[in-house]
């Protein structure tokens, strides 16, 4: 015998028909049914890693700026600019200056990527013009850490780092100072002997003063 298939309207009938305890039984199976379906379905959905924000979107990227030192500069005027920085620390030439204006801070970042050769001197440079006036005040240029805080270990890491920086800006000022004084002490040599060596064009036996008199 050919069992009849039921309609919709058959079944909800029958199934009313039913005990509560079997209905509640089917309602449970077609409930993980529908789940276990869906599990095999879709995809995990992988989560979004977070960013730092204020980098487009982006993370920090190690390699760029493991190459990178900063200069703090503190004291500055409130009202101090983009283009005066610049103006001010033209002889060290930084490749970006970065300003607080509200805070009256600003950091100068050199690139070691771009100029190996003379980014230690120019951060000397730069150094050198600690407790120079901006704007009819005194400023501050320090070293400083990236990272940001007051935690102990920073504090310790800058203040390490500052002294190592300053005794070896101390030997290259002393080097720098030691050949620019050569430089000047030859070419002071070497303009005296050649004046010594220039061959005298007045006549023997007039007086100089003389001399001027005659044309």
């Amino acid at each position: 015998m050919v069992e009849e298939k039921l309609t919709k309207k058959q079944q909800k009938a029958q199934q009313f028909r039913k005990p509560k305890e079997e209905r509640e039984k089917d309602n449970q199976l077609k409930r993980v049914q529908q789940e276990e379906t869906q599990s095999k379905d879709e995809e995990p959905v992988k989560k979004k890693r977070k960013t730092r924000r204020g980098r487009g979107g982006k993370g920090r990227d190690q390699s760029k700026s493991s190459n990178r030192f900063l200069l703090f500069v503190g004291g500055l005027p409130k009202d101090i600019t983009q283009t005066e920085l610049q103006s001010h620390f033209k002889s060290s030439s930084p490749d970006f200056i970065r300003i607080r204006p509200d805070k009256g801070i600003a950091f100068l970042e050199f690139d070691g990527d771009k100029d190996q050769k003379n980014i230690q001197s120019r951060m000397d440079i730069a150094l050198l013009q600690h407790r120079t006036l901006l704007k009819d005040k005194k400023i501050n240029v320090e070293l400083t850490v990236g990272g940001g805080g007051n935690s102990s270990d920073r504090v310790q890491k800058l203040r390490n780092k500052n002294i190592k920086f300053e005794e070896e800006r101390r030997t290259r000022m002393a080097k720098m100072i030691q050949e620019s004084s050569q430089k000047k002490s030859n070419a002071a040599i070497s303009t005296t002997k050649a004046a010594e060596q220039q061959p005298s064009l007045l006549p023997q036996g007039i007086h100089p003063d003389r001399a001027k008199l005659i044309k």
